[in-house]
């Protein structure tokens, strides 16, 4: 019998989730069992050389703000591509070592390339140029690929299965990620303090290379089923046409938008307030992402029973509309209270993005049309790409128009993340009137 400790009683429903049969057994639990260990995989590498630590090398290498939201537009522009993925993906019936091999060239730039650019001998400006062009080319080259991931891998998991699958991919993601996020900020530090911070920085690298190796041994593994496709024959002009003729699923892609518009608006600004407005460490930073793990233990179960209850949709919309209350929050942390009142509102930010993170990731394939499947994918994240672009750049403009702005003693960047999280409140609003609307077009 469980305890009667909360936490004890939330681990025993983890172990639930894995006891009752569908990640071990036939091929397509071993499949997704194998898809949990990419999950993995990735989030660790994405971790060691980006968030917290892509944006402390940036200001290692002399970025200023400007610069900083000019990586994120140059990010979000080139995954706009993705939606003309589907005219490489759609001519190979199997994808599979295409996107193997795609993932190595681009995880080497990404990694080797970019963190080699300090010991190049060049000027400071010179290095940013090298930088910016590095960021851009990795990211054009993974737009073309992106959507195949997602019509390969939904494969595994059947609608009966997506609560279960994404709660525990959810949960052991955070568990993860803060352990290595913490051992990171601790390494950085350790190696600040001797003045060696660039080597910080390279151990991560290399050790993102060691986990690449077992990313791609991973997916290697990984079964791949035929794709459903449509009888009509693909074109160009499919990829603007198509989408417009599935009106359900445009509403869907709207309401992924929306938030990707907003959510995107403080980019990686409020890091740069912390590290330097605030002279928060890198384990402070690491450990408020450890906060993520003890909130994800508990409240996983109870974001999955509102799932199973009520709609993702549902569960999207409110969760949203309360995540909004904790940008309003953060815009009164400053150097005096940063150790105790970041944590703080972390924990309340934490619990409100578990229940994002879980209705999100179901969102790409709601209402999603059966057939040319990755056509679909590819505009609804090409559409979420555009919709962050114009987040950062408005954010990005915001910035520097306020650059000498101070508003009862707020700087630009605090001014900022109190402005968007205003903005999410009000969209909130508007995914409500999405949600009713798809709600419509079903009945």
């Amino acid at each position: 019998m469980a305890s009667d400790n909360p936490l004890s009683r939330a681990l025993h429903k983890v172990g639930d989730f894995i006891r009752d049969g569908w990640l071990f057994g036939d091929e397509m639990s071993r499949n997704r069992m194998l898809l949990l260990h990419f999950c993995f995989s990735s989030n660790i590498m994405a971790n060691m050389i980006g968030g917290n630590f892509y944006t402390g090398y940036m200001l290692y290498l002399g970025a200023d703000d400007s610069f900083v939201g000019l990586m994120s537009m140059f990010t979000f522009a080139a995954n706009f591509l993705q939606l003309f993925a589907p005219m490489l993906l759609e001519r190979f019936p199997n994808r599979k070592m295409l996107l193997i091999y795609s993932r190595l060239a681009i995880q080497i730039i990404n990694i080797v390339f970019i963190g080699a650019i300090t010991f190049f001998p060049v000027e400071k400006q010179t290095k940013l140029i090298l930088f910016g062009a590095s960021v851009l080319i990795l990211n054009v080259m993974n737009a073309f690929i992106s959507p195949g991931w997602g019509a390969w891998h939904i494969k595994f998991l059947p609608n009966n299965i997506r609560v279960r699958y994404f709660s525990l991919q959810n949960l052991y993601n955070g568990i993860i990620v803060a352990a290595f996020n913490l051992a990171g900020g601790w390494l950085v530090d350790k190696f600040e303090a001797a003045g060696l911070q660039v080597w910080g920085f390279t151990v991560l690298r290399i050790f993102a290379l060691l986990v690449l190796v077992y990313d791609l041994f991973t997916l290697y593994r990984m079964k791949e089923y035929p794709y459903e496709t449509s009888t009509e024959k693909f074109s160009f002009k499919s990829i603007f046409i198509a989408p417009f003729k599935e009106k359900i699923y445009l509403y869907t892609v709207a309401f992924n938008f929306l938030w990707c518009l907003i959510a995107n608006i403080p980019g990686s600004y409020y890091t740069v307030y912390l590290l330097q407005n605030c002279d928060a460490s890198y384990s402070l930073l690491s450990i408020g992402n450890a906060i993520n793990v003890p909130v994800l233990v508990l409240f996983i179960p109870i974001w999955s029973k509102l799932l199973s209850r009520f709609s993702w949709l549902k569960v999207a919309v409110a969760s949203v509309a309360m995540y909004a209350v904790h940008w309003v929050a953060f815009t009164f942390v400053t150097k005096q209270n940063v150790m105790w009142l970041y944590p703080a509102i972390l924990v309340y930010a934490y619990i409100m993005a578990t229940g994002i993170n879980l209705s999100f990731a179901n969102l790409p394939y709601t209402n999603i049309p059966a057939a040319n499947q990755t056509q679909f994918i590819g505009f609804y994240t090409a559409m979420s790409n555009l919709g962050a672009l114009l987040g950062i750049t408005f954010g990005r403009k915001f910035i520097l128009l306020t650059e000498k702005v101070n508003l009862f003693g707020f700087c630009n960047k605090q001014l900022l993340i109190f402005v968007a999280g205003i903005l999410l409140l009000i969209v909130s609003g508007v995914m409500f009137f999405l949600r009713k609307k798809m709600e419509e077009q079903r009945t």
